[in-house]
Formats: structure tokens, C-alpha cells, sequence
């Protein structure tokens, strides 16, 4: 290597925990030959990591040749050490195209890429914790955002990549789709279009076998011949790539989609600016077949745009817990009422795990379910919130019927129990004089449930097993949630205003602290009926909320 040379087969980038929780960063030789004792890839921010696992998905893909077969799996699972001298191998073959400052085929980027009047901004548009046009709430301005290393320029690289918002960017010379040497629209970053869902092992080898896939072996994942990442392929330039036609060949194309052109700028201590342009875009409906990291949802309004069924990503919801979306994770227990069409469909990866313990390949009891995102701004312009939440989950949950509905009926029941919370709440605030359309004592406490039941469920849902006595799992949770929500009743009984105590008249019917208290503790024996006796407390109409 030169001092012009930035590989990334050989050179340090990638930041990593040891199993001991040490941080440090490696090549990417060095991440899969020390993967069994690497916890987890890490990063600025957690969707660095996951740009990252699906840049090592795509290597590991292409260098174990798909894998052919379980057969295969089971054997490189066995052996990791065989796997990572099988990748040195493959990164060997194609080691001029990881250069990040090749002076022809840089790494992710166009060498020519430039703009009309060879403009180059600044890293606060490369870099995600920089808000761009609203800088107020990130530590790094001045000296922080004027020079970066090139191992950091990487990361933001390959987020770049998979995240970078919709919205205008610089025109390049010679994209056909410039106008008024801007580069208009196309959508953000794969990454950015789905709720990325990954299976987390105890290491990051671990990690990286059970996000492997083999095609056709219980998962309908499409790959083939022409499924190949950039760097096996022509380099790109400025314009769309004409191989696919915003069409992706397989898992190994969307893992390493090129939603922009990019060029780094800098010299040998640092990366000063960036050249950012529009690449290939790509739609989101049913990628199915190509996208297996995150699940999918019915779109009754883009069926009816497309005259076929279609299917969506289903994408993060940063106010809801992931417990809170496992009717989209245990899918085969949940049917929709639109023409029998299933409402939510399984990632992909979810099934390839239930095949694996089918198979007697995997035996471990529970696994953790990792999400990873963001919700975007306006038009998808700017980033809005990152989503980063994790679960424990046993294996039967995705194997078992019985028990994925009895995970499912544990949330059902939950969210009902938190909802009798907030009318509660809105009926005390009514009767001390609330406006009728005050929401904000509802959601309140609504979201005080969820925070309160959090971390309970999360622990009642790793003691779900096939063999045990699922009814007696839901009594004793819905058993743990009425004592929650009753105490959090008390709460709002504390706080409720004297006035609340004389109540009054509320669209016909008179509102107190006592005649609340009756709804609420009838709402909760409709909703939690294992923790309650047969018969009692029937539901009374509620008042006006």
C-alpha cells in the first residue's frame, strides 16, 4: 500500500466490540477472520452497523457461492475458520475494487463524478448526526465536520448508500435526468424505504450465518448468474446503471444497491467534501423476493394502483416498542379480511430460521430479533428519528402456531389494557372539566402503560415454550399486566383534581372520580379476562370519550 491507497480489505475502518465489550476498528479481512470473537459491528450510529452486516452479507454470499445447499450451511457454520479463509480468498480476486481512493474504480463511487461548475460540498452531507440546514442538536460543528478520516468516510460511505434521504442533490455532468443542473428526487436509500429486521447471534460470525440464507431452501429468495455486487460488476458512472433498470438482480444487488454516485474528496489526512448525485432508484413494491431483512404489510390502495396484490415494507414505527409488531414477525397465525389476502407477510429471515430448527440446525431456544431505521421528514428530505430496538424471542414463537398466537393475544390483550388506562385517564380529566376534545390525558397515559409493561414482557416472552401450558402463560400475564395498570389507576386517581370528585355532566351523563373508576375496573375484566373470575364485572358504557 501507498499513502494514496485507502483499502478496505486491508486497512482498519470497520468499528467493532469484542466479546468483552472492547471497541476497535478492523478491515474487513480482519471482521470475518476475528468474527467468532467479535460481539457486534458498531458505529456513529446503529444503521452504520447494519449497512456494514449487509456489506458482509453480500461478500460472504458471493465468496461461499450462495451457499449451494443446507448441506453447505451446516458445514460453514461448523467451521468458520474455513469460512474466513474462503473470503480472504475472494477479497484477494477483487482487491483493486475495495480501494476507496482508486484512481479509476474507487470503492462505492464514480472517479470522474463532477457537477457543472465542479462544485464540492460539505460532510454534512455525507455525515447523518449533522442535520443538515437544522444543526442544533449534534456536538459536531466547526473542525468536526471539516475533515474526516478516510475510515470514517467509509462508514458514512457505505450509510450513504443504504440511508441517504430523498431530495435534490448535485447534478453531475452527464446523468441524462439533470435538469437545471440539479439532480431532482428519487427516494431515499433502500435501507431507508424498509423496517430492517436481523437475527443477532452471540458473535458476529454467529451473526453473520444465521442472516445467510440459502436460496430456495424454505425462504423464496431470488439470486442467480447476473446477482452480483458492484465491484464484480462494470463500474458505474453517472448515469443510471443500464443493466438493471431499477430492476435489482437478486439479495446481493439490493444488499449493495447504489442509490447514489458518489465521490470522496481529500488528500492523505482526511476527507475535506463529497460529491453527492442521484444513482438508481428503487421502488419498494414487492421486492419480496430480493429484500429478506424486513416484512412486509398489504397495501389495499397500491393493489388497487397496481391491479395486483401488493405488498409494502413494513417500516418502524418509533413510538411503538418491536414486541408491540409481532403480528408482522409471526405472520402465518394473522389473516387479512381483503379478498383472504395475509395482512402482514414474515421477513424472509424469519422463515429461513424456522427452516433451520426444523432442521435441527440450529438448536438454541431463544434468539434476538435486532430492528434497525429511520422515520424521514417532509417529502423523505431529512432524517426525523432512528429507530434502534431489540427483542428476545424463543424459536418456537416462529415455528409453533400455538404459541405465536399465544404471543399475539399477550399483545392484543396488553394494548387493550393500556387503552382502558387512557380512557380512564380522559374520563378523570372530563370530569373535572376537560375539554370534550382533549386527547393528551389519553395518550399520556396510555404511553406510561407501555413504558411500565416494557420491560415485563419482554421478560414474560422468553418463558413462552412449545411444551408448556400456553394458557397458563397468558393468566399469568395478563395477570402481571392488571396488577400494572391498576396501580398505574391509582396514579391517576392520586393526581386527579378535586373537582374531578364532584363531577359533572358529559354529553348527558354525569362524570365522577367514583362512577370512572367502575369503567375502568369493568374495562380491565373485558380485556384481561384470564385474571379475572368467570362473571365478574360486567362492561358498562363508558362515558363520552
Amino acid at each position: 500500500m501507498t499513502s494514496a491507497d485507502f483499502n478496505l480489505v486491508d486497512r482498519p475502518w470497520i468499528t467493532v466490540l469484542g466479546v468483552g465489550g472492547q471497541a476497535r476498528e478492523v478491515s474487513l479481512r480482519q471482521s470475518f477472520a476475528e468474527a467468532e470473537g467479535t460481539s457486534e459491528i458498531v458505529g456513529e450510529l446503529p444503521t452504520q452497523g447494519l449497512a456494514i452486516l449487509r456489506l458482509m452479507l453480500a461478500i460472504l454470499h458471493r465468496a461461499s457461492g450462495g451457499p449451494a445447499d443446507l448441506g453447505r450451511w451446516s458445514g460453514m457454520r461448523q467451521s468458520w475458520p474455513d469460512v474466513a479463509r474462503g473470503v480472504e480468498a475472494y477479497l484477494r480476486r477483487f482487491h483493486d475494487r475495495f480501494d476507496l481512493r482508486h484512481p479509476s474504480v474507487p470503492f462505492f463511487q464514480v472517479a470522474d463524478l463532477r457537477t457543472a461548475s465542479d462544485g464540492v460540498s460539505g460532510l454534512e452531507k455525507l455525515i447523518a448526526d449533522v442535520p443538515n440546514g437544522a444543526p442544533f442538536q449534534t456536538t459536531r460543528l466547526g473542525r468536526g465536520i471539516e475533515r474526516i478520516s478516510w475510515a470514517e468516510a467509509a462508514r458514512w460511505l457505505v450509510h450513504a448508500q443504504a440511508f441517504d434521504p430523498s431530495g435534490i442533490r448535485s447534478g453531475a455532468v452527464g446523468d441524462p435526468r439533470v435538469r437545471g443542473g440539479k439532480g431532482y428526487p428519487i427516494g431515499p436509500g433502500w435501507c431507508g424505504q424498509i423496517g430492517a429486521v436481523h437475527v443477532t447471534g452471540d458473535s458476529l460470525a454467529e451473526t453473520l450465518m444465521l442472516n445467510l440464507m440459502v436460496p430456495g431452501a424454505g425462504v423464496d429468495v431470488e439470486t442467480g448468474p447476473a446477482d452480483l455486487p458492484p465491484w464484480e460488476r462494470v463500474p458505474l458512472d453517472q448515469r443510471p446503471d443500464p443493466g438493471n433498470g431499477g430492476e435489482p438482480r437478486g439479495i446481493v444487488d439490493v444488499y449493495t444497491w447504489q442509490a447514489r454516485r458518489v465521490r470522496l474528496v481529500g488528500d492523505d489526512d482526511g476527507v475535506t467534501g463529497v460529491v453527492l448525485a442521484q444513482g438508481d432508484k428503487l421502488t419498494p413494491q414487492n421486492r419480496i423476493r430480493v429484500e429478506p431483512l424486513t416484512g412486509w404489510r398489504y397495501s389495499e390502495p397500491q393493489t388497487k394502483k397496481f391491479r395486483q396484490t401488493t405488498y409494502m415494507p413494513r417500516v418502524h414505527d418509533p413510538e411503538r416498542a418491536l414486541w408491540r409488531g409481532l403480528n408482522g414477525l409471526i405472520s402465518q397465525t394473522e389473516q387479512s379480511s381483503v379478498a383472504g389476502v395475509r395482512r402482514y407477510l414474515q421477513p424472509a429471515v424469519l422463515l429461513w430460521l424456522a427452516r433451520l430448527r426444523h432442521e435441527e440446525l440450529v438448536t438454541q431456544r431463544l434468539v434476538r430479533l435486532h430492528a434497525v431505521g429511520y422515520t424521514y421528514g417532509p417529502q423523505q428530505s431529512t432524517f426525523a428519528e432512528l429507530v434502534d430496538d431489540s427483542v428476545v424471542v424463543p424459536v418456537e414463537l416462529l415455528v409453533d402456531a400455538i404459541v405465536g398466537q399465544a404471543a399475539l393475544d399477550a399483545v392484543d390483550s396488553t394494548e387493550r389494557a393500556a387503552s382502558e388506562l387512557g380512557r380512564f385517564a380522559r374520563n378523570l380529566a372530563l370530569a373535572a372539566g376537560a375539554s370534550d376534545q382533549s386527547e393528551g390525558y389519553r395518550n399520556r397515559a396510555r404511553a406510561a402503560a407501555y413504558a411500565a409493561v416494557d420491560g415485563p414482557f419482554r421478560a414474560w416472552l422468553t418463558t413462552l415454550d412449545g411444551g408448556a401450558d400456553v394458557r397458563q402463560a397468558l393468566t399469568s400475564w395478563e395477570s402481571e399486566v392488571l396488577r400494572i395498570v391498576r396501580a398505574l389507576g391509582r396514579d391517576e386517581v392520586e393526581r386527579a383534581a378535586t373537582a374531578a370528585w364532584r363531577g359533572r355532566s358529559v354529553s348527558g351523563r354525569h362524570v365522577d372520580v367514583g362512577q370512572s373508576e367502575a369503567w375502568f375496573r369493568a374495562g380491565l375484566a373485558k380485556v384481561l379476562p384470564l385474571a379475572h373470575a368467570p362473571g365478574e364485572v360486567a362492561r358498562e358504557p363508558e362515558a363520552a370519550s
